[in-house]
This record gives C-alpha cells, structure tokens and sequence, in this order.
C-alpha cells in the first residue's frame, strides 16, 4: 500500500513539490517506471484526507484491479460528494419512466395501425380491388 510520506518524499528527491499539477508528477513518476494504476493510487494519496485514506485506496483497487460493483457510499466517497436520493424521488422517477414506456407503446401501437391501414388501402387501390373496384354495370340516368 503506498504511503502518503514515501510518495511525497520521493517527489522532493526528484526535486518536485507535492503541490505540483498532476501532469508534473504523473510524468515523473512514469519516467520512474512507475505502472499507471500505482500512478493515479499515488495521485489520489496525495489529494485525500487522512481520515478516509484506507476507503479511497481500497475502492481505487476495487474499481481498476476487480469486477466487484461499488455501493452508493462509495461511489460518493470516491466523487467526493454527498448524493441523498429519498424514496420520493426513486418513485418519482419509476412514474416518469412508467408513463413514458405507456406514451411509446402506444405511439408504437398507433404507428403499427395507421401503416397498417395505408397499406392495405394502397394494395387495394393497385389491384383495383374493394372500395376502387370499378363496377361493370352502368347507371342510366334518364
């Protein structure tokens, strides 16, 4: 696990101050042959509070190195922002979502139809068929 001090101190061996852009280090620290995931982990141990420096390192291994999912509080801790969603809000959003796939169905359904019906018309209309059949018989009008 890498060291807030080891990362910082080597940064002062290599003459950089710990409070240089992230470019700088990142750039140093890979002519260092450091790996990228060791990179962005020292990145990150440079910018965190040391009250939740485990948490921070730990998710960054399990976001880069496994297939495990985050859970909402880290997903939080990691953005660095505090997201509260109640259940209004979830159900607000179900509703939304609801009337919306109801509206494209049946926009869809609707569609389906109207197609459906100019086709059958046109078909009718080319074979002179139906409503279009010409009738042999002639009307006298006297």
């Amino acid at each position: 696990m890498i060291d807030k001090i080891q990362v910082e101190n080597f940064l002062k061996a290599n003459g950089i101050p710990p409070t240089a852009k992230d470019e700088e280090i990142r750039s140093m620290l890979l002519s260092a042959r450091w790996n990228n995931n060791e990179v962005d982990t020292a990145l990150m141990v440079l910018k965190e509070n040391r009250k939740s420096k485990a948490t921070h390192i730990d998710t960054l291994h399990k976001v880069f190195q496994t297939d495990e999912r985050l859970s909402p509080a880290e997903i939080s801790a990691l953005l660095g922002i505090d997201v509260n969603i109640t259940t209004d809000d979830v159900n607000d959003i179900q509703e939304k979502r609801l009337r919306s796939q109801k509206l494209q169905v049946s926009l869809a359904l609707l569609l389906s139809v109207v197609i459906a019906v100019v086709s059958v018309m046109y078909v009718m209309y080319r074979e002179k068929a139906g409503f279009f059949h010409q009738s042999v018989t002639v009307f006298d009008a006297r």
